[in-house]
């Protein structure tokens, strides 16, 4: 375990005590990779599916990216980083809450179809499971 002293990134986790976060890491980051390539790829196609515009899956897929390349970053560390690991809790719970908004808002912001409707909601119920298997991780290695 590293330490916040001297400046240095807290870290938490040996390859044995800390499967279920990389576990978690790994998975959110190869799902988000997917949906980013998905995303950034195939954006028109996606548009006249789900009704979100391409522009929001320009925007989903390069945030995904990115995210994904850290998330297996992290999950591949010697030991696992606790701010990347906590970062991406919060970042699952402001996403599910998101797709939460965009059901709830219905037409009013997008027009989604029923498939759009129904990836939408998928993605949200993703995203809370995978912060939920990340916070378990990361109270199971302290």
């Amino acid at each position: 375990m590293v330490d916040v002293q001297g400046g240095r990134l807290s870290a938490v986790g040996s390859a044995a005590n800390g499967a279920l976060l990389r576990l978690s890491l790994k998975l959110d980051g190869s799902v988000s990779g997917l949906v980013a390539a998905l995303s950034l790829l195939g954006a028109g196609t996606l548009d006249a599916l789900l009704g979100l515009p391409v522009w929001l899956h320009w925007a989903q897929g390069a945030f995904l990216a990115v995210y994904a390349v850290g998330l297996w970053y992290a999950a591949t560390h010697p030991a696992v980083m606790r701010p990347i690991a906590v970062a991406a809790v919060v970042l699952n719970a402001v996403w599910a809450v998101g797709c939460a908004a965009i059901l709830a808002a219905g037409a009013s912001w997008f027009p989604l179809t029923p498939l759009g409707g129904g990836y939408v909601g998928f993605i949200g119920i993703a995203v809370v499971v995978f912060g939920s298997m990340q916070y378990a991780g990361l109270r199971r290695v302290g």
